[in-house]
């Protein structure tokens, strides 16, 4: 740290290393959504999704497999972990955490939020970028409201603007007013399927 930071950090405290300097609206653009038509209609989305699907029933065997999968399993939240290695290119990444909002989307859910946060940490900078997704309220004259299979969380994080890992994370509802969630596998399912 230079004098000049160090007397500016007396003066005016130090700026706390999670703070954003940059937060703004995630969006794509033509271009970026054009590849991303052509990616899901190809067959290296296929063959990313079979080893998705491969990866992630191994994992709960407890067996390791090329892609890198972390199950995230508590009473309240559950989901999963990739991270970015070999099996993906930067822009297939982009492409599969995309692909993973748009399937939630088919599954009865709305985009809350989407946003994109670069933050600098002490040695390194850190992008996070968000979907945040809600089931849609039907009818909402029932005695129950359907929560589906909760709250959706998708983040895609990278360090020094270089890919890291995506978190996808289904939390649920622990509230009377809301029905019980349906079976995180049962979502699962319908991320992995065409």
């Amino acid at each position: 740290m230079s004098f000049f930071d160090n007397v500016v950090g007396k003066i005016f405290g130090k700026q706390s290393s999670k703070a954003a300097f940059i937060h703004e609206q995630l969006s794509r653009t033509e271009k970026e959504l054009a590849q991303y038509q052509t990616w899901v209609e190809s067959e290296e989305s296929e063959s990313l999704l079979t080893d998705f699907d491969r990866a992630y029933h191994l994992k709960k065997k407890q067996i390791a497999s090329q892609m890198e999968v972390h199950l995230l399993e508590s009473r309240y939240s559950n989901g999963f972990a990739i991270t970015f290695n070999q099996v993906f290119t930067p822009i297939s990444f982009q492409n599969f955490f995309d692909y993973l909002k748009d399937k939630t989307l088919e599954q009865g859910y709305k985009l809350a939020q989407s946003d994109r946060r670069i933050m600098d940490k002490e040695t390194y900078e850190e992008t996070i970028e968000k979907w945040y997704l809600k089931p849609q309220s039907a009818d909402l004259d029932t005695s129950l409201i359907n929560q589906r299979f909760g709250n959706i969380i998708i983040e895609k994080i990278e360090v020094n603007r270089k890919p890291n890992y995506l978190r996808f994370m289904a939390n649920i509802y622990a509230d009377r007013l809301y029905s019980k969630a349906q079976p995180f596998d049962e979502l699962f399912d319908k991320l992995t399927s065409k």
